[in-house]
């Protein structure tokens, strides 16, 4: 079984010390997985750890070269091995309140252009995206694999090219009837990378306000069986929230 932290949201807002108390206790022996926005445009203030998103009035997306303490720490903490990277979308807002890639305008050129931005400036590989709201469309996936980049999400999507079917297409849509057909015969597949004609698509599970702790754990209990990857999706953020069983997020990954 490999086991996975992907935490999301590291931004120019992000602090180092917010980071170190979350995961300084754990990374020498299980390395995290930060999920970065390039271009962050800031969110309203009553709603940083909600669902809702959107940029103050007149303000302009900040670069995450702007924070240079932030990008020296992440920096040391790749070359120590302590961090890996992801790209998180390019500016993760909600344009008329939809996901960034579900509805943004030219993903393709943002895509490419915020993986060769991250990889210049901490001097790491990105080979994997985590979509903003874990959600993309069609376009969102066209985007994201011409970029060559993997995908950690749980959405199974078959992508289409209006007007025309392309071969990879043909391949996820196979790829869906398959996993749909295993569920049908009682076999899991929630641990299962899929791996399709460029890029591989791995599922995760999500450790935040809505999860509880039994059910988590006892995923992670039987994704050994299958010779699995366990991907557990979190927030730096919202640590001290609590989760729907009661413990915090902290203590659940933690757990």
């Amino acid at each position: 079984m490999k086991f996975v932290i992907r935490d999301d949201d590291t931004c120019a807002m992000t602090s180092p010390a917010e980071l170190e108390d979350c995961y300084g206790k754990i990374w020498d022996e299980v390395p995290v997985c930060l999920s970065v926005t390039p271009f962050r445009l800031p969110l309203l203030p009553d709603t940083v750890t909600g669902a809702l998103e959107e940029p103050f009035d007149g303000m302009e997306p900040m670069a995450l070269e702007d924070n240079r303490e932030l990008v020296e720490f992440l920096k040391d903490g790749v070359a120590r091995g302590h961090l890996h990277v992801a790209l998180h979308g390019y500016n993760h807002y909600m344009p008329d309140w939809a996901p960034e890639y579900a509805v943004g305008k030219d993903l393709a050129r943002k895509t490419l252009h915020g993986k060769q931005y991250i990889e210049s400036l901490l001097k790491c590989r990105v080979s994997t995206f985590v979509p903003p709201n874990n959600t993309l469309s069609a376009n969102g996936y066209a985007a994201v694999i011409g970029a060559g980049l993997n995908i950690i999400n749980n959405q199974n999507y078959s992508r289409m090219n209006f007007g025309a079917v392309n071969p990879e297409a043909l391949v996820d849509l196979a790829m869906a009837f398959q996993y749909s057909m295993r569920n049908r015969l009682g076999r899991q597949d929630e641990y299962s990378t899929r791996s399709y004609l460029s890029y591989k698509l791995a599922p995760y599970f999500r450790v935040g306000p809505p999860g509880e702790l039994p059910e988590l754990q006892e995923s992670l209990r039987a994704c050994p069986q299958d010779g699995g990857v366990f991907v557990i999706g979190t927030h730096y953020h919202a640590f001290d929230r609590k989760m729907k069983s009661g413990e915090t997020i902290r203590e659940g990954v933690y757990a």
